[in-house]
């Protein structure tokens, strides 16, 4: 039978920079007496090539030497140390993967003689050092949900960040529509009505509009009057637009429906004779819905933006800079990624829906002003879940008693 598996909660990983002042000034009394333990010792690491004896040195070390997960044999692109006393015997080993700008911590182990000396302290301390003018930022050192094994890594931990591996029970709900159940509101004041309308035509700079109950039913509408079908959701209040374009309001504003057409204004009863298409009733609704965040338009494109930058700020641990679009209210964080087609699959899998355009790489993903820093966190800590190697590690059911 299968043991409990977490992963399912945003966890925080633990990223060392390859900056050996910093990182010698950063880490606790215990672990630089434990590096000065391994070199007063006389241990000496050796890069290695990462065949399969050298694997195997490391397997004989390791808590499950039948582990699947251990590489057999590694490319000329990755990485392995070997630690010897200074009888010339190993007693530790680490590999390191290429993974975009940072290295992943696969593997690293000491065997008895190799813990008295503390080895693997001495290990990550010779990496630094290693690679501290080379074209990797810092080294990934990792996640454990087993507290023994994180207060490891976090000792070696510079700076940290989110993640998560597993989708919840509860899932959170995050879509790239800014509606959620908090701003349902089923009541109709004439005057919000008719206070949405006078602000429509401010925003629109005095441009016709017709409320369509959605942007499916304008499309319709488009092809019966055979003008060429245009969606310009995030830019509608640009008054360059002067042909017919439609809007959908679930994109912009906390409502559940609704679309304008703008620059064409057709009256109830062409709207309901020709086009089928009048609900004089949900407009009301949503025009009532609408009005608080088209009264302050320019607060919740603020709040888009500033979740834009701090995507920026999580992604630039990754090297990625989000793609701006041209765009009056942001839509998404657009960015390209080596792993997005993984990424989106994710996202799917939490059920969090977003742009994915597989032929520029490019994925989008939700920036509207009802997400919070922590839903920001959230988004992040599920593309660190790809970045990380072991979440595609096969499970093994193999422990290590607390002792």
């Amino acid at each position: 039978m299968s043991g409990y598996i977490s992963k399912d909660f945003v966890h925080r990983g633990c990223g060392l920079e390859l900056n050996p002042q910093k990182v010698w000034q950063f880490v606790p009394y215990p672990v630089r007496r434990g590096v000065e333990k391994s070199k007063e010792a006389g241990v000496v690491v050796k890069k290695v090539a990462g065949n399969p004896e050298d694997i195997e040195i490391l397997r004989s070390m390791w808590y499950d030497p039948a582990d699947p997960n251990m590489p057999d044999q590694l490319k000329d692109s990755e990485y392995m140390f070997i630690a010897y006393n200074n009888a010339g015997s190993p007693i530790g080993a680490v590999i390191l993967l290429p993974v975009g700008n940072h290295l992943f911590l696969n593997n690293l182990a000491g065997n008895e003689d190799g813990k008295l000396l503390r080895v693997q302290d001495y290990l990550l301390w010779h990496c630094v050092n290693f690679f501290k003018d080379t074209d990797f930022d810092y080294i990934d050192v990792g996640v454990s949900y087993r507290q023994t094994l994180y207060d490891f890594f976090k000792k070696w931990g510079t700076f940290n960040y989110p993640i998560i591996f597993n989708v919840p029970k509860i899932r959170i709900d995050i879509g790239l529509e800014p509606f959620n159940s908090k701003h349902y509101n089923s009541s109709v004041h004439k005057a919000g009505i008719n206070n949405t309308e006078e602000e429509l035509n401010k925003v629109l700079q005095g441009r016709k509009f017709t409320f369509i109950p959605n942007i499916e039913e304008a499309e319709k509408i488009f092809n019966r009057l055979g003008i060429e079908f245009n969606e310009n959701s995030f830019n509608f209040t640009d008054s360059n637009l002067t042909d017919p374009f439609v809007v959908d309001l679930t994109k912009i504003f906390s409502v559940q429906f609704g679309a304008l057409i703008v620059n064409l204004e057709i009256d109830d009863k062409s709207l309901w004779n020709l086009h089928r298409a009048s609900d004089p009733f949900k407009r009301n609704f949503i025009f009532t819905n609408m009005l608080d965040e088209l009264l302050e338009l320019d607060v919740l494109t603020a709040r888009r933006k500033r979740n834009i930058e701090l995507f920026d700020k999580y992604f630039s641990l990754d090297r990625i800079k989000g793609v701006r679009k041209k765009e009056i209210v942001p839509s998404a964080y657009y960015f390209k990624s080596d792993y997005n087609d993984r990424y989106s699959l994710k996202l799917d899998e939490f059920g969090i829906t977003h742009y994915y355009n597989r032929d520029l790489n490019e994925i989008g993903i939700p920036v509207h002003q009802n997400l919070d820093k922590l839903h920001i966190e959230y988004l992040y800590a599920i593309y660190r879940g790809v970045l990380n190697l072991c979440s595609e590690w096969i499970h093994t059911d193999v422990y290590v008693d607390l002792k």
